[in-house]
């Protein structure tokens, strides 16, 4: 299922800060030019602003981007079977650029939830289409654009490292019918309660390991039980 993997999104949701869209600017200075950053302009050669003050960099060829705004820093990649080594770049490069630099030098604080979506390109399922006849009662077959969501909220375990806390884990599933193909999704999120000051203290490396783990040995043996 690995090798099916095409895109992974990674978030970083901070408590609202109204300055954000005020250093913007210099925020993205910082990501596309300092020798630091994990980033570079062949990466992320455009930049726009949308209505909401939201700066994106991305590449007009790609669906690689940055999105920065007063609520979260989200960032996208695109994986050619290449997932171990862009995993390894994310776990290690970003995310130490992220807590030891970024964040710290701009005093993005307050964090209140850390995601990773694992984004799949697969065969079309049958089990779609068996799915709407039943709880349409047999009155819809072949169904077109049929797009299936749940989730599911659990203690984490990580909250071992937070002593005294109500953290948990929130994995939402998303199944697409995109005609020939089908996209499937895996939406891994680790909230804290209460928020943590600063992202060094997330332990957020365990939280990319306790996903992909939670992407293998729960996610994938599920929906190998359903062959």
């Amino acid at each position: 299922m690995k090798d099916s993997i095409v895109g992974l999104t990674l978030g970083i949701r901070y408590t609202r800060s109204f300055r954000i869209p005020d250093i913007s600017g210099e925020i993205i200075d910082h990501i596309i030019y300092n020798d630091d950053s994990p980033f570079d302009s062949k990466l992320f050669p455009r930049i726009q602003e949308n209505s909401n003050r939201e700066k994106i960099l991305f590449h007009p060829e790609t669906n690689e981007y940055l999105r920065i705004n007063t609520d979260d820093i989200i960032l996208g990649i695109e994986i050619n079977e290449d997932f171990d080594k862009k995993y390894e770049w994310l776990k290690n490069d970003v995310l130490s650029y992220f807590q030891n630099i970024l964040f710290v030098k701009f005093g993005l604080k307050n964090i209140k939830r850390i995601g990773i979506i694992f984004s799949h390109k697969t065969k079309k399922d049958k089990k779609i289409d068996e799915i709407v006849k039943k709880i349409s009662a047999n009155n819809i077959s072949d169904a077109e654009n049929v797009n299936i969501s749940f989730s599911k909220k659990s203690a984490a375990q990580e909250g071992i490292f937070r002593k005294g806390v109500k953290d948990f884990q929130n994995t939402i599933y998303n199944f697409e019918d995109m005609g020939e193909s089908m996209q499937v999704r895996l939406d891994y999120q680790y909230y804290y309660e209460p928020v943590v000051e600063d992202l060094r203290q997330c332990f957020i490396k365990k939280v990319l390991e306790g996903a992909e783990q939670f992407l293998v040995n729960n996610f994938y043996t599920w929906l190998n039980e359903q062959e």
